[in-house]
């Protein structure tokens, strides 16, 4: 009786951790991102994440019709990022920035950060732009 306790415990633990534990190796691709980008104009940086797995900028920014609209930006880690020149430091709240992104297919004010140009005129991009682009899943020609 106590060995099929122990199997029965072990297999409970198993499949918990496979059940669990696969969501430890999943990631996303851009799939979830339109393959046209956007511009949002002087932008105002309202919160900014240094954070793995992945940072993240909020920005208030206005649309074509003068109405505010609050975006939130997706980057890369943070190793990945630092290597393209960003920091802990890069922006903070108040900062006015200008901002090409992917936006999300389903409409909310969600996207992929592309590139970001400060009011000094420093440019940063979310991969080298000495790089060839990569071919993004759901692109069709």
């Amino acid at each position: 009786m106590i060995r099929k306790s122990q199997v029965l415990t072990f297999a409970m633990l198993v499949g918990g951790l496979l059940v669990t534990g696969s969501s430890l190796f999943a990631h996303h691709g851009d799939a979830a991102y339109t393959s046209k980008s956007i511009e949002l104009k002087d932008a105002v940086v309202t919160e900014y994440r240094w954070q793995n797995p992945h940072s993240l900028i909020k920005v208030r920014a206005k649309t074509e019709k003068g109405e505010e609209q609050v975006w939130t930006m997706e980057m890369g880690s943070t190793p990945s990022m630092a290597q393209l020149g960003f920091s802990k430091s890069t922006m903070k709240p108040g900062d006015v920035i200008s901002v090409i992104l992917y936006p999300t297919k389903n409409g909310t004010s969600v996207g992929r950060m592309h590139q970001i140009t400060f009011s000094d005129g420093t440019k940063l991009f979310d991969q080298d732009p000495t790089e060839p682009q990569g071919k993004r899943a759901d692109y069709t020609k």
